[in-house]
């Protein structure tokens, strides 16, 4: 079995962190990309690392001033290279607060094996582990009918060392539209803010499509497709603004947050009425 190594060791700066008061979910996927480098520099590899596939569990929250750190193995192969399995705990009580598996580009070959499956906790539960979303065009009929929730400029500061987008920052295009998309479906921020409510998303996976750089302009739309009791999930399109080529894809499932308590809480009968007209298939 490949033994877990640590590859990251931080702390949770107020930058990280949402209006709901926790780390964003870009900055997980940015642990993770850090994992996955210093993972293939302690087996030579000294190079940018892409992941094609990242999935992400949240377990407990992590909030300004939390110290945590990630400890990395290898979980097996896929067509593209080398699937790294992370676990990211809280450094100051040992609690787990998110699991994320990447599937990267290092050599499949790096490690012989055999490989430890992913813990019950990291597996797939509110999200399909593999997408089975539609690779539509910005200009198809279907996704005209979806719910804009981003448009904006790829920058320098936004990529690697190779010029390529950084993972993080196509995770955080859909965290930044998130707003937009909960805006649209008639749960505004002063709705929220005064009932005392917030959305987190519990489980996510992000689809690299294409490789993205600096200057490419990029749209993003969404979909809301099932409720399951407290739990809504949605699904995320990236598009290139010049070509109308899908780059990127995400599904995600959330749910409201008491923000006193700390805790889910199921929609009300209004809010799952409210959530209705925009249910949409999109498989």
């Amino acid at each position: 079995m490949t033994e877990a190594i640590q590859t990251v060791q931080s702390i949770v700066n107020t930058w990280n962190c949402d209006e709901v008061g926790h780390m964003n979910v870009q900055f997980y996927v940015a642990a993770a990309a850090d994992a996955n480098r210093a993972y293939g520099v302690t087996r030579g590899i000294n190079r940018s690392v892409i992941s094609h596939r990242d999935h992400i569990r949240f377990h407990r929250e992590l909030r300004a001033g939390d110290i945590f750190a990630v400890t990395s193995r290898a979980t097996g192969r896929h067509d593209g290279g080398l699937t790294l399995s992370h676990e990211l705990h809280n450094s100051a009580t040992g609690v787990l607060a998110a699991t994320l598996s990447s599937q990267t580009d290092l050599p499949s070959g790096l490690e012989e094996g055999p490989f430890e499956p992913l813990a019950k906790g990291a597996l797939p539960r509110g999200v399909p582990g593999a997408s089975s979303l539609p690779h539509l065009q910005l200009d198809d009929q279907a996704a005209s009918s979806l719910i804009p929730i981003y448009q904006g400029v790829v920058h320098p500061e936004h990529c690697d060392e190779t010029g390529l987008m950084r993972q993080q920052h196509i995770m955080g295009r859909f965290s930044d539209g998130a707003a937009h998309l909960w805006q649209h479906v008639g749960f505004d921020r002063d709705t929220m803010i005064k009932a005392r409510r917030g959305t987190v998303v519990l489980e996510m996976r992000l689809d690299r499509l294409a490789d993205v750089r600096a200057g490419t302009v990029l749209v993003g739309k969404s979909a809301m497709v099932e409720v399951m009791g407290r739990v809504l999930r949605f699904a995320h399109f990236l598009f290139d603004g010049s070509t109308g080529a899908l780059v990127a894809t995400g599904e995600a499932a959330a749910v409201m947050l008491d923000l006193d308590a700390r805790k889910t809480v199921a929609f009300s009968d209004e809010e799952s009425a409210k959530l209705a007209p925009y249910l949409m298939k999109v498989t």
